[in-house]
């Protein structure tokens, strides 16, 4: 392996997995994305020259796999190009997007990963011998150098858009740099077994991170990042990429643990395994636990690991035990606030909470991207709906599902993939794709059984590369890393090792002995398309860090400075959804409305599936450019894909409702699912009974404008809309006008201080007739509290501060009945609550100092 190749892959491998920037990117992952792909583009270049500068021509590995990844990869455009011209233009400048990250994905990020990584186990015929020493003490001082940074790092404040100051500091530049020195020097001999060693150094470096993050110990930043609240993340900034990535590593450790003779080095293999698993479950992720675990059962293809379990069992019986007693007495995380179970917890939880709901959010939301997906493929059998356009595509069958099934309501999402490695395929790529996918990795463990009988069975790298790929695969089966950078990269260079060392054992490669020119033509096609590649990542890197600056300004104040940072960041290209939409949202507050339309426009065109852009554009277009005939378009999308919003809901209905006339049966429809999806909205009843007005169907507009009142009875609008339609239509008066002439008599009684037998009577009554009403529910329970009746006043007044948290009021007269009760912590809870409504409350704060206590 050449020298600029090994540094390259060095980089790929070490420094990629630990980057991590909190402030430079809004994803923090960014930066570890653009390197990576820099790095496997550049050291793919320098293989390709290498090869085309190779007297007797380019050596080629010739792999079981080669060819179905390669069909793979024809049969993946071939359903994009058929999705492309299939349909609406409107889509194509997304798809065209959406397309090229994925393809750009694919091929570098993966094949190209893949292809490194078998050429150079394939040629390479030196030991395997790994002197461990090197690689604990670097490890063990690289680690401690990290533990000074924040004694020893420049604490100076930069602008959002000043990314040198933003990324630079002089002691975390001379920890890398040593870093980097120290890992190409173990690595200089540029083997594959290296490499693992050092992906084990990045694993047990992020692991230990993860477990300290998981117990509240933060030995690098200000405060403990915990963005998914008590999941570890470590530098993966997701705690299920972390977990992908030691479960794919764990098999090796394992393997090289059972094939060791020597004490020491196989419990340092021991103890590896060990740490990655504490931070394997500190991520709290079920699926690579899964995933995991069939790696190490996948190890048994190995004949030698069996031998060697049968020869040893009291050692392998011991690790065994450990592994088994941490999972067991794996505590919760000591973080304060978020999702904190222990290993049991998590793995029986789904019982108590789908008992308790009726459902269980992580299993059902994957039951509707699962239908979601299996409506894609089924829509386009052979070729599905189109490669790398599932995110795109997704959240049109999502709506529909939405639409169509309450239950989900609460599960929406934004699906960037199907948590289901099969489905993923099939729905993007039809069956056609799919049966590709299944003889790809058919044909990869079809040659791993086999050469398991030869001398790649006796290769604890070999089987650990396998059983690595076997445990990936397996947790993709419910996870989606497989689609993320550095994930997808180990699992990708495992298959691409398990590839290249099985073929060793014969005819390892092929040589493609073309004419010199063809060969140099070749070559410098394959060394330009890469550093276009590295290019692309150069300009995302930048767009993003541009996007996130003008994020910030935004949420600064700073219109001005925000738009230029995010026009510089649509100007890096390439186009990405969420940076142009925020400078459509910069344009808007700007008062720039035709500047907002056309970046609302521009975000369509990266991606077409975000109902909030289409909300917006119909609300540009309605309220400040005056083109209604634009404006319904977008409306109706926004309400396609999502029902759930409110503000969906009423901007369509204001639009429908500007022509009464000509929209009312579909603002009808609009309207009466509105209300079934929200209840308690009385300007949705209001309009629907205005609706019903307009065909004199008499009954329907009363109930309407009855539920509306239900809810808010103090609302003389609603009142007189009910009187308008008793008279217009000839029928009685609906009994609920009577109930809110009691009520308002009532309010005006306890004002004038009438707490009497009488009035509680009064209320009571009315109570029992209209439960709905909360104001008649306040007025009882005040009553029975003045009355003397604690008891069943707090049982009351409790009713009506879960039904309506955000008044003050019943907070007050609840706390009165708990102290009357002797629960004067309750009370003081209560106070609290009420002060936080209303701040300058002098009764509230009054009540809380008689009580001793601090507001």
């Amino acid at each position: 392996m050449n020298t600029a190749r090994r540094w390259l892959l060095v980089t790929a491998h070490f420094m990629c997995p630990l980057l991590f920037f909190t402030n430079l990117t809004r994803n923090p992952y960014v930066s570890q994305i653009a390197l990576l792909n820099i790095m496997i583009a550049l050291a793919f270049a320098a293989w390709a020259w290498r090869e085309t500068l190779r007297p007797g021509g380019a050596r080629l590995p010739k792999l079981p796999v080669s060819w179905p990844l390669a069909v793979f990869a024809a049969v993946w455009g071939a359903s994009w190009v058929r999705a492309y011209f299939g349909h609406a233009e409107f889509f194509r400048p997304s798809m065209a997007a959406e397309g090229a990250r994925g393809a750009m994905f694919m091929v570098v990020n993966c094949m190209a990963a893949f292809w490194l990584a078998a050429s150079a186990a394939a040629e390479e015929d030196s030991s395997d011998d790994v002197s461990l020493g090197p690689w604990v003490a670097f490890v063990v001082f690289w680690g401690l150098l990290w533990t000074a940074f924040p004694a020893a790092r420049t604490r100076l404040g930069a602008p959002a858009d000043a990314f040198f100051a933003l990324a630079w500091d002089p002691y975390g530049a001379f920890v890398w740099a040593a870093g980097l020195a120290a890992a190409g020097w173990l690595c200089r001999r540029g083997r594959t077994i290296d490499f693992l060693h050092l992906a084990f150094a990045a694993g047990l470096l992020a692991s230990l991170y993860g477990v300290c993050q998981y117990f509240n110990v933060e030995l690098v930043w200000p405060n403990v990042l915990n963005p998914y609240g008590g999941r570890a993340v470590s530098t993966f900034g997701n705690p299920n990429f972390l977990s992908t990535y030691n479960a794919a590593l764990m098999p090796s450790a394992l393997a090289l643990f059972l094939a060791e003779k020597n004490g020491a080095r196989r419990w340092a293999y021991g103890l590896l395994f060990l740490i990655l698993e504490a931070a394997l479950l500190a991520t709290l992720t079920r699926s690579s636990w899964g995933g995991a675990a069939v790696g190490a059962a996948a190890l048994a293809l190995s004949a030698r690991l069996r031998t060697r379990l049968k020869e040893d069992p009291r050692a392998a019986g011991l690790l065994l035990g450990l592994a088994l007693a941490l999972a067991l007495a794996w505590p919760s995380s000591t973080i304060s606030s978020g999702y904190t179970p222990t290993f049991i917890g998590r793995l029986t939880e789904h019982a108590a909470i789908a008992k308790r709901d009726g459902f269980y959010s992580p299993w059902h939301q994957r039951v509707l991207i699962w239908t979601s997906a299996w409506l894609m493929g089924t829509e386009e059998p052979i070729l599905g709906k189109g490669g790398g356009l599932f995110e795109l595509f997704y959240p049109f069958y999502q709506g529909s599902l939405l639409h169509a099934e309450k239950f989900y309501h609460t599960m929406r999402t934004h699906a960037n993939n199907s948590h289901n490695e099969i489905l993923e395929v099939f729905s993007q790529t039809g069956l056609l794709g799919l049966g590709v996918f299944l003889w790809l990795w058919s044909s990869f463990f079809i040659a791993a059984r086999r050469w398991s009988k030869s001398k790649a069975g006796e290769d604890p790298v070999w089987v650990g590369a396998v059983a690595g790929v076997a445990a990936v695969l397996a947790d993709n089966l419910l996870n989606v890393s497989l689609h993320f950078a550095v994930p997808a990269f180990i699992f990708w260079w495992l298959a691409g090792t398990a590839m290249g060392r099985g073929a060793r054992d014969g005819g390892a490669f092929a040589t493609a002995d073309w004419p010199r020119a063809a060969r140099l033509a070749a070559g410098a096609a394959v060394v330009c398309a890469c550093l276009y590649a590295s290019w692309w990542q150069v300009r995302f890197w930048n767009r993003e860090a541009w996007y996130f600056a003008g994020f910030k300004q935004i949420r600064q104040g700073n219109m001005p400075l925000a738009t230029r940072s995010l026009e510089r960041s649509r100007a890096w290209g390439p186009r990405e959804v969420n940076a142009i939409y925020e400078l459509g949202n910069a344009y808007a507050r700007s008062g720039q409305s035709a500047k907002a339309a056309e970046a609302y426009e521009g975000a369509l065109q990266a991606n077409a599936g975000y109902d909030e852009i289409y909300f917006n554009l119909g609300t540009v277009y309605a309220s400040h450019l005056g083109r209604l005939d634009k404006a319904g378009g977008y409306f109706e999308t926004a309400w396609a894909l999502n029902p759930l919003s409110e503000a969906v809901v009423n901007g369509l209905s204001a639009f429908y409702l500007r022509d009464p006339a000509k929209n009312k049966a579909v603002a009808a429809d609009l309207l009466s699912e509105a209300t079934k999806i929200f209840p308690e909205n009385t300007n949705h009843w209001n309009n629907l009974g205005y609706l019903m007005t307009m065909d004199k169907r008499w009954a329907e507009a009363e109930a309407a404008y009855a539920r509306a009142l239900e809810i808010q009875p103090d609302s003389a609008v609603l009142e007189q809309n009910l009187h308008a339609v008793a008279a217009q239509s000839g029928r009685p008066k609906p009994a609920i006008l009577a109930d809110v002439s009691e009520l308002r008599s009532l309010d005006a009684d306890v004002a004038r201080g009438d707490w009497s037998q009488k009035s509680l009577k009064r209320a009571a009554r009315l109570a029992e007739r209209r439960p709905s009403f909360l104001k008649v529910r306040f007025l009882y329970g005040s009553l029975l509290l003045a009355n003397g009746r604690a008891p069943e006043a707090a049982a009351e007044l409790e009713g009506v501060v879960a039904r309506d948290p955000r008044r003050a009021a019943p907070r007050v007269n609840l706390a009165n009945a708990y102290l009357a009760l002797r629960r004067n912590e309750d009370a003081a809870a209560q106070l609290r609550s009420a002060l936080a409504l209303e701040p300058s409350n002098p009764v509230i704060r009054s009540r809380l100092a008689a009580m001793g206590l601090a507001p």
